[in-house]
C-alpha cells in the first residue's frame, strides 16, 4: 500500500518478479496507480480480457511462519479495502513474497488462506521463481521454481495426475454431474485448489499440486472463476489407460453357506453390529470394505453380467472383520465364493462409495475403471454405464 511513498529494498527488488510474470502472460500492469482523493493506493493493478485485479504485495525479509502470515493478513485487509475504493468490479488480490519459501511454509500459508480468508484470491512468490495464485483466471501464471522443474521426471508428473487422493479429487470435481445414488462426494463450485482441499478434505498442497496437473494438460477452463474441467472425454481415456488393475484379488469361501444375497445380508449385519458396539477406548480403525465390479453394478441397477463370483473390496486382510461376514480364506485349489480385492487406490475407492440399502458399494466410476479389463464382458459393462450414467452426464459439458 503507497500511502508513504517508502518502500523496503526487498520489496522494490521482488516487485518486478511479479510484474515481469503478469507483463508475459499477456496482463496489462499498471504499477503504484494514484487513486484521486485516496491515500492510500493499491501496490498495481492489472488487467486482461475484462478481469482486473487489485494488488497488494507484502514482502517478508525471511520467509518463516510467524513473518508471512501476519503480512498474509495484512495484505488480505488492505486489498479488500483498497479494490473496493479503486474499482467494485475489480478482485482483491493478496500477495506475499520472500527470496525463498520452503514448500512447507507455503502449505502453511495455503492452509491459512482457506481457514480464513477463503473467498479471496491471493498469491504466493519467491525469487527462485515459485508462483502460486489461488484464482483460475491466474492460473497460467503458476511456476515452480526453475531448479525443481528442471529435476522433475516428465514420466512422473504425467502418471501422478491419477495418483490416490487425484483420483478422488476427481470424483469430487465430477460429482455434480452424477446423481449421489451413484457416487458419494461433496458436490460444490471451488475457486481455487484451497476451496478443493477443504472440500475435499486433503491437504492444500496436494489440492494445489492436483490443480496445477490438470492445467498443464489443458483439462481446466482458463475462462472459469471456478475449477471446471474440459475435454472430460479425453481425460476419461486417459484416466482408463493409467488405472492399474485393482489390486491383489485374495479367494474366499463362506463358513457355512447361507441363503440368497448372502453377502449383501452379511454386509449389512456387520455395519449394524459396528454401529452398536460400544467403544471402550481408541482402537484401530475398522477396516473398510465395499462391494465391487459386477455385484456392485448390480446393487447399482445398472448390471450387466450376471452369475459372477463377486468382488468384496476390504482395505486389509482381516480375520475378524472375515469371520463376523462368515467368510474364510480358501485353500489352494478349493471352493471360491467370493473374491476379496486389497485395492491400489484405497482413498479414492472407500471415501468415494456408496451405501445401498445398507450395504457399502463401489462408486460408478470406479466400477467403470474396473470392469473395462474383465474378461467376462468388462468391456461391455463399461459401456453400459458409460451409456447410462457418464455419457449424458459428463460428455455434455466437454469444449
Amino acid at each position: 500500500m503507497n500511502g508513504d511513498g517508502l518502500r523496503s529494498r526487498s520489496e522494490l527488488e521482488l516487485r518486478p518478479f511479479l510484474s515481469d510474470a503478469f507483463r508475459r502472460a499477456g496482463w496489462k500492469v499498471v504499477d503504484q496507480p494514484v487513486l484521486p482523493g485516496e491515500r492510500y493506493g493499491p501496490d498495481m493493478v492489472v488487467s486482461k480480457g475484462g478481469i482486473v485485479f487489485v494488488i497488494e504485495l507484502k514482502v517478508a525479509s525471511e520467509a518463516r511462519r510467524d513473518r508471512l502470515i501476519p503480512l498474509f493478513s495484512q495484505a488480505v485487509l488492505e486489498a479488500a479495502a483498497v479494490a473496493q475504493r479503486a474499482n467494485p468490479s475489480a478482485r482483491p488480490l493478496a500477495v506475499v513474497a520472500s527470496s525463498h519459501i520452503p514448500q512447507s511454509v507455503v502449505e502453511q500459508v495455503q492452509q491459512f488462506a482457506a481457514d480464513f480468508a477463503p473467498e479471496l484470491a491471493f498469491g504466493i512468490i519467491d525469487a527462485d521463481g515459485f508462483r502460486y495464485f489461488s484464482d483460475p483466471a491466474l492460473s497460467e501464471l503458476n511456476a515452480l521454481p526453475g531448479a525443481r522443474r528442471r529435476h522433475l521426471p516428465v514420466a512422473h508428473r504425467s502418471s501422478n495426475l491419477f495418483s490416490d487422493l487425484n483420483q478422488w479429487m476427481l470424483k469430487v470435481l465430477l460429482a455434480p454431474g452424477i446423481p449421489d445414488k451413484f457416487l458419494s462426494a461433496p458436490r460444490g463450485a471451488y475457486r481455487n485448489a484451497s476451496e478443493l482441499a477443504k472440500a475435499a478434505d486433503v491437504s492444500v498442497m496436494s489440492a494445489f499440486r492436483f490443480v496445477s496437473q490438470l492445467q498443464e494438460a489443458h483439462f481446466l477452463d482458463p475462462e472459469q472463476e471456478r475449477l471446471r474441467i474440459v475435454r472430460i472425454e479425453d481425460l476419461m481415456l486417459r484416466w482408463q489407460a493409467a488405472s492399474l488393475p485393482g489390486g491383489r484379488e485374495i479367494p474366499a469361501r463362506w463358513i457355512l453357506r447361507g441363503g440368497v444375497d448372502q453377502l449383501g445380508n452379511a454386509l449389512r449385519n456387520q455395519a449394524k453390529a459396528k454401529t452398536a458396539r460400544p467403544r471402550k477406548r481408541p482402537e484401530r480403525p475398522p477396516t473398510r470394505l465395499c462391494l465391487g465390479l459386477f455385484a456392485a453394478a448390480d446393487r447399482l441397477g445398472l448390471g450387466f453380467v450376471h452369475g459372477a463370483i463377486p468382488h468384496l473390496y476390504v482395505e486389509r486382510v482381516d480375520g475378524d472383520a472375515l469371520r463376523e461376514l462368515g467368510l474364510s480364506l480358501s485353500e489352494a485349489g478349493g471352493a471360491v465364493d467370493v473374491f476379496l480385492r486389497i485395492p491400489s487406490r484405497p482413498e479414492s475407492l472407500f471415501r468415494a462409495a456408496v451405501q445401498v440399502d445398507e450395504v457399502p458399494v463401489s462408486d460408478v466410476l470406479q466400477i467403470w475403471l474396473d470392469v473395462q479389463g474383465h474378461p467376462a464382458r468388462g468391456r461391455q459393462q463399461a459401456e453400459e454405464i458409460g451409456r447410462r450414467v457418464l455419457r449424458p452426464l459428463l460428455m455434455d459439458r466437454q469444449k
